[in-house]
């Protein structure tokens, strides 16, 4: 079956009794008050939904919303995802308070494409209607729909309907294509259980697509399931695109578990925040300023949650002001980069502002003007400064487009664009700003500047201490090594990394002592002192003891100490033993060498590591041939040569 799908839903605006679902019924031929209470009451209460064929050939979705104070929430819900309204006034009545508020409710979603529907046309004569049109049109300045078409109609008589459906038609033709991230959201507005089919849940699809036998998640609750089959206006899809009124039929999750609000998304995809940044915009017709610390209700999507604002400019907003925030929700909600949300007054009721989010990082800004100079970044107006914005992590390409809510091919050519110009560098799979590079770079030549001083006698510091340091994944922290070596910045020594000045050096002390000691590792090559007793007689510590062995002065096999020419001659003995009889057992390898049980131990297992021997039962037999396993441990056991 080939893809289908609404690509434009249609919300309605608009004072209590002033006919939008009247008007919507005679559109459509559906009643969208499905509830009996709003049949009984003659008022939408909830959200309801019908379809309409435009004469083009595209169907459209439509949300119908209540218009009373008292439902508002209701109506939020169902205007967040819409491409174009259609703001219902009545002819009779004109501009109302309802009016007034789901305009300005409208601005701050972005919703910038409508149609104003002056209903009831068939109440009032030619001259109230000269009067009520021009009185709309004041109401309209300033706002979005100030140059949108002006349709008188009637419900009743059908006067003007096909007037209203033309000039719908004319400006979702002007509306732009929905953005695809390939990160499918679908903000549920109903969710019920349907006989023969389970769970169902609907809502506008954003940001993405859904195909059947897809499986998905729903956030903030994390409850997995499978698309079992996908509906619009009860016609069956294999595949619902970006902008869809869609019905989800869902298997393998309980209706109980899922409500208004919640989100379906690909698993692992989307991640619940608690922590919002915003530039919030309060509305001139406020009642007072928000002030820092306020409580207030957050819509954004279909959900609502409680929050505190967190006022990083000043300590208040003022009525028709606007200022870098942070909202704090009590409970957590699913947003991206670019998604827009309304402020409202919990107690009186009233709509006091919203924004646009700037910045979903998590990140809690303690300093003020820190956290106004990075959301300021990250609201940049270009897809790149956006971009680099969010990279002061490192962050994958997927992770940082969803930051900067950037579609996949901006995200791409932004990033082209950064790597080029050395903006951006590329660390394994993660992108990271230059600047914020530079950072992690003078972490790293501090911490080696501070291990030199700390044990000069080191060749350098341990790459895993290194790493740690640094916060970085394995494979992103041996790729900034990698890149800082080519740079020149750091030398890569084995597992340790240093400072290109640094070379460990011992003191005419230090020197003395080893000589010493090496004088008694001379003496009785494969039955050496112990490292304690290096320490007790000769003044050898743990720190010079680790400096010599890099130095390749002598060769630490677990707590015993040799010399490299000592351990060779003992490999050379082996080698050509195995050679002659094919194996070697412990005790021969013993008495072959002069040593000791205690010693043969760990140098028979040194040789294994190493490749050049295997432990057959209580034997060891050569992994090589004979002449290169001599060639590999004169390698292994180079050194410094002892002097006459």
């Amino acid at each position: 079956m080939t893809s289908e799908g609404v690509i434009r839903v249609v919300g309605t605006a608009g004072h209590v009794d002033h006919g939008k679902s009247t008007l919507i019924k005679a559109l459509t031929g559906t009643d969208p008050d499905r509830l009996r209470e709003e049949q009984e009451r003659g008022m939408t209460i909830d959200l309801g939904f019908a379809h309409l064929r435009l004469p083009g050939g595209t169907e459209i979705g439509i949300v119908d919303v209540p218009g009373h104070q008292d439902f508002i929430r209701n109506m939020l819900a169902g205007v967040g995802s819409i491409d174009a309204v259609i703001l219902v006034i009545a002819a009779d009545e004109g501009v109302m308070p309802q009016t007034r508020e789901h305009l300005a409710i409208l601005s701050l979603l972005g919703i910038e494409r409508g149609v104003v529907a002056l209903s009831k046309r068939d109440l009032v004569d030619a001259e109230w209607l000269g009067l009520v049109t021009e009185d709309v049109r004041v109401a309209l300045t300033g706002t979005p729909l100030a140059g949108a078409p002006l349709v008188p109609v009637s419900a009743t008589t059908r006067a003007g309907l096909d007037a209203l459906v033309a000039a719908l038609e004319r400006v979702l033709g002007e509306a732009p294509a929905r953005r695809d991230l390939a990160r499918p959201r679908l903000p549920v507005d109903r969710a019920f259980t349907m006989s023969g089919f389970g769970t169902v849940v609907t809502g506008t699809l954003i940001d993405g697509s859904f195909a059947v036998g897809e499986e998905v998640e729903v956030v903030p609750v994390g409850v997995r399931a499978r698309i079992r089959g996908l509906q619009t206006h009860r016609r069956a899809l294999a595949e619902a695109r970006p902008g869809a009124r869609v019905a989800i039929n869902l298997s393998g999750v309980d209706k109980s578990q899922i409500e208004r609000g919640m989100v379906v998304v690909r698993p692992a995809t989307v991640s619940p925040l608690s922590l919002l940044g915003l530039r919030l915009r309060v509305l001139a017709s406020a009642s007072g300023p928000v002030e820092h610390d306020e409580a207030v209700k957050v819509h954004i999507g279909t959900a609502e949650a409680m929050a505190r604002v967190s006022v990083l400019e000043g300590d208040a907003i003022a009525p028709g002001e606007e200022r870098w925030a942070q909202l704090r929700l009590a409970s957590p909600v699913v947003a991206l980069a670019g998604d827009r949300l309304v402020v409202r007054r919990p107690s009186p009721p009233e709509t006091l502002g919203g924004g646009v989010v700037a910045d979903v990082s998590g990140e809690r800004f303690r300093r003020r003007a820190e956290g106004v100079e990075i959301l300021a970044r990250r609201a940049a107006p270009t897809p790149r400064a956006r971009l680099l914005a969010v990279l002061d992590a490192p962050r994958t390409h997927e992770e940082a487009g969803t930051r900067a809510g950037l579609e996949p091919a901006e995200r791409d050519a932004a990033a082209a664009e950064a790597l080029a110009d050395g903006s951006i560098v590329a660390l394994g799979d993660a992108l990271l700003a230059h600047d914020a590079y530079e950072q992690v770079a003078t972490r790293v030549e501090r911490l080696l500047a501070m291990g030199h001083r700390r044990s000069p006698l080191r060749s350098g510091v341990p790459r895993e201490e290194v790493r740690g340091a640094t916060g970085l994944a394995p494979k992103r922290a041996t790729a900034l090594l990698a890149r800082l070596a080519r740079e020149g910045r750091i030398v890569e020594r084995g597992a340790a990394v240093a400072l290109p000045h640094h070379v460990p050096t011992l003191t005419p002390e230090q020197e003395a002592a080893w000589a010493r000691a090496r004088e008694a590792l001379a003496g009785q090559p494969l039955q050496p002192p112990s490292a304690t007793t290096l320490a007790t007689e000769n003044g050898i510590d743990q720190e010079l003891l680790v400096a010599l062995a890099e130095r390749g002065d002598l060769v630490r096999i677990g707590e015993a100490v040799f010399l490299p020419s000592a351990v060779r001659e003992f490999g050379e003995k082996v080698i050509a033993e195995i050679a002659t009889a094919g194996r070697v057992s412990v005790a021969r390898a013993r008495d072959l060498t002069r040593s000791s049980r205690k010693h043969v131990l760990p140098l028979l297992q040194f040789l294994d590591d190493h490749g050049l021997t295997r432990r057959v039962g209580d034997d060891r037999v050569l992994v090589l041939a004979a002449d290169e396993a001599r060639s590999r441990l004169a390698a292994v056991t180079k050194g410094r040569e002892i002097p006459a």
